[in-house]
């Protein structure tokens, strides 16, 4: 078996490995969620992993999925992760606008909300 390595297949590992580093730092500055932490770090690898191997992961999770191509398997997932990450988004949005109007509100009662511990 002869590997060749494109420079993407060295390029992205570093990307992936670079991030995954600076979201831990984030994580141990309190700037960052064990969630995010989880979810960040699982997203780079897994990059890292389909740049290392790409027509083996592709082909994978086309036969996982049922879907004849490994290229729309690829785009599938990626457009899969893309709605889900819009989701996510459009809910914190949601969930800081009624934490301002609700701080608003206590502002303009003149009873400004006290920090909780």
């Amino acid at each position: 078996m002869n590997f060749q390595f494109e420079i993407y297949q060295w390029l992205v590992p570093l990307v992936s490995l670079f991030f995954i580093a600076r979201t831990v730092m984030q994580y141990r500055a309190n700037r960052r969620t064990f969630r995010g932490l989880v979810i960040w770090s699982t997203f780079w690898l897994c990059l890292a992993i389909f740049a290392l191997v790409p027509n083996e992961v592709s082909q994978k999770l086309a036969r996982i999925l049922g879907i004849k191509d490994n290229v729309n398997a690829i785009i599938f997932i990626g457009l899969g992760i893309l709605f889900f990450l819009i989701f996510s988004l459009s809910s914190t949005v949601d969930r800081l606008e009624r934490q301002i109007t609700e701080l608003v509100r206590e502002i303009a009662k003149g009873n400004p909300q006290k920090d909780e511990e």
